[in-house]
């Protein structure tokens, strides 16, 4: 069985000009091993090793010094980074993303959410069956979207998904569950993996956001295990 965590960074003009949907997917087996490897992580970040809001990991937050880093000197936040993202490149760790782009849509065939959302289920289906898997997926807790990803895992499963590329899913079982951050370091760190994927994106040579992605680059989470980028040039849907 193959767990799918993920999480989003959302379009936000002229800031943010895609909207992004991502996170990793590991074997059930290897659930426990990662979240004694962040929760020894989060001891020497913030002195506990428990689940709180206290001792929440938010890319945002590590990248930028806010929130629970608000105080961290920039060096110790980026050697915590570093480990971080340690984890989230490892071998036995597969990572998927999608990237939408809205002003390459000249006419909407939906939001950018939920097309990345089907983007995401065809190919966590697809990797899941690569691995003779199957697998089940986890989402931070976003009150608006819950019902809509629900709904859409639902109907997808039914009929396969939309438009004319559409594919049958036949190895996600379930519903998408979801959980808030601060309950799980596995959404902790979908949610390091997609802020650092478009923070690496956004590319800027002010010598703090330098330092950042040259950490980012080192990595090694680059180089993803599925990943959609839509629609890479102007579109026009009839």
């Amino acid at each position: 069985m193959h767990l799918l965590y993920y999480d989003e960074v959302k379009y936000d003009p002229p800031n943010q000009k895609s909207f992004w949907l991502g996170g990793i997917c590991i074997d059930h087996v290897l659930v426990k091993d990662i979240e004694e490897q962040v929760n020894r992580i989060s001891l020497e970040a913030f002195g506990s090793p428990y689940l709180s809001k206290n001792t929440e990991f938010h890319g945002f937050e590590v990248c930028r010094g806010k929130g629970n880093f608000k105080r961290s000197e920039f060096g110790k936040r980026l050697e915590i980074l570093e480990k971080l993202l340690k984890v989230i490149a490892r071998s036995d760790v597969k990572r998927i993303y999608v990237r939408i782009i809205p002003e390459n849509i000249v006419a909407s065939r939906g939001p950018p959410e939920e097309i990345a959302f089907m983007y995401l289920i065809e190919n966590a289906d697809r990797l899941f069956k690569e691995n003779d898997s199957y697998g089940m997926l986890f989402g931070d807790y976003d009150e608006p979207i819950i019902g809509v990803s629900v709904n859409s895992l639902s109907r997808f499963r039914k009929h396969g998904t939309a438009w004319a590329g559409s594919r049958t899913i036949e190895n996600i079982i379930d519903t998408v569950h979801f959980a808030k951050s601060h309950h799980s370091r596995m959404i902790q760190l979908a949610d390091i993996y997609i802020y650092c994927l478009q923070f690496n994106h956004q590319k800027n040579e002010s010598s703090w956001r330098k330092a950042v992605n040259d950490v980012i680059e080192s990595s090694g989470i680059l180089k993803s295990t599925k990943s959609r980028v839509w629609p890479t040039q102007a579109h026009w849907f009839r």
